[in-house]
């Protein structure tokens, strides 16, 4: 394959699995952290205010006789929300980017264009480690020897029966 082919199919690789990546983010958002904890919580310089708006007052070590000096933190829990909210949000990344992906793989090898074929089935791949790595986290351990394991099967298994 000469060079114009291998940078055409890199360029399809690498723009189809933006395309869907970005697909999945179109139509399903990511919680975004200002939403859940707020941002503007550090600039209250009050215990009383600080409370008010769900905020954790935190004193410093050094205070005055006439006020006590303390910053307004977010409290831990919120985080706890975000994080499970995002938790959903990339297995639902994971589920998509791991059957477009596949799909792209067995596509890409019926395909007969060099070119086309080799992109498409190079950018399945990257949509499927997108997907592993957006979940990753997420995952426990035996859930990741399983996916990991399907995985390198199904790969092993087209290859060996389409591929010369």
């Amino acid at each position: 394959m000469d060079k114009k082919r291998v940078l055409i199919s890199i360029a399809i690789a690498v723009i189809f699995a933006l395309f869907v990546g970005y697909g999945i983010e179109v139509f399903h958002d990511a919680p975004k952290g200002n939403d859940h904890c707020p941002s503007d919580i550090y600039e209250i310089d009050n215990e009383e205010e600080c409370l008010a708006s769900d905020g954790m007052w935190q004193e410093d070590s050094i205070d005055t006789p006439k006020k006590v000096i303390g910053n307004c933190m977010v409290a831990p829990d919120c985080y706890d929300k975000f994080d499970v909210l995002m938790a959903n949000h990339d297995k639902i990344v994971f589920i998509v980017s791991i059957i477009v992906g596949i799909l792209a793989v067995v596509i890409g090898i019926i395909l007969k264009k060099d070119a086309v074929s080799l992109g498409i089935l190079s950018g399945g791949i990257l949509l499927i480690l997108y997907g592993t790595l957006r979940y990753w986290r997420h995952a426990d351990e035996v859930l990741k020897f399983v996916l990991l394991g399907i995985t390198l099967g199904l790969l092993i298994w087209l290859a060996y029966k389409k591929l010369k």
